[in-house]
């Protein structure tokens, strides 16, 4: 039978109530926000939903999903400028083969 020192005090357990990931992960928000609000709507308003999407896999402690998420929002705003910049393209091309006589 083994006894024990009662005077000597344990150490203090160390617990962690959640492990957060490290890291910082861009949410691109506000280019999401700028984009469905000046450029092409629909891409705009998916990359604002995947901007979302950030945090919420952040808080879940989905570091990798946080990451997609972003990488799909950075996209989107991408996709979003490009279109409009498209569609603004066709319209100065096609105004400027239009001519008085038409």
């Amino acid at each position: 039978m083994t006894t024990t020192d009662l005077r000597t005090p344990l150490a203090p357990q160390r617990t962690t109530a959640t492990c957060l990931p490290t890291g910082r992960v861009p949410t691109h928000l506000v280019a999401a926000v700028a984009v469905t609000l000046l450029c092409f709507a629909p891409t705009g308003v998916a990359a604002v939903v995947c901007a979302g999407n950030v945090r919420t896999r952040l808080a879940q402690g989905d570091l990798e999903g946080a990451r997609r998420a972003s990488r799909a929002a950075l996209a989107l705003v991408w996709a979003s400028v490009l279109m409009s910049a498209m569609f603004l393209l066709v319209v100065i091309v096609g105004a400027s083969g239009y001519t008085q006589t038409h």
